[in-house]
C-alpha cells in the first residue's frame, strides 16, 4: 500500500498532489474538497487495517490508530512537499520499520536494572 503511494507520488501523481496542498495553503476550500474527496476514505481504509491489527493482537491493545496512521504517513508527504531527500521505497520500509516497532504487542524483555 505505501510502496504504490511512494511510487505515485514520484509521478505526475504527486505533482498535482504537491500542487494541490500548496494552491490549498491560500485556499482553504481546496484542502477540504482534497480531504473530503480523496484522502479521508483511504484514511479510513488505513485507520481499519490498524483496528484489524489491534484486534489480531498484532498491535498492542493500547495504540492509537489515527496517531501510528499520521505517525506513517505524515513523513512521506513531508518528503513529497518539501523535497528533503529522495522518496524512495527503501525510505517507506525503514519508516515503517521504525514507526511499528514500538506498536507491536510483543513482550519486550524485562531490564535488570
Amino acid at each position: 500500500m505505501m510502496h504504490r503511494l511512494v511510487r505515485a507520488f514520484n509521478g505526475m501523481f504527486g505533482k498535482v498532489m504537491a500542487d494541490l496542498i500548496a494552491e490549498g495553503q491560500s485556499d482553504p476550500a481546496i484542502l477540504k474538497e482534497l480531504y473530503e474527496n480523496h484522502l479521508k476514505q483511504r484514511r479510513e481504509a488505513v485507520v481499519a487495517v490498524v483496528e484489524r491489527g489491534k484486534e489480531s493482537g498484532e498491535f498492542l491493545p493500547k495504540a492509537d490508530s489515527e496517531l501510528l496512521v499520521d505517525a506513517l504517513f505524515g513523513p512521506i508527504y513531508y518528503r513529497l512537499l518539501i523535497k528533503s531527500a529522495p522518496l524512495t521505497e527503501a525510505y517507506v520500509d525503514q519508516l515503517i520499520a521504525q514507526v511499528i516497532q514500538g506498536q507491536r504487542s510483543a513482550p519486550r524483555p524485562e531490564s535488570s536494572n
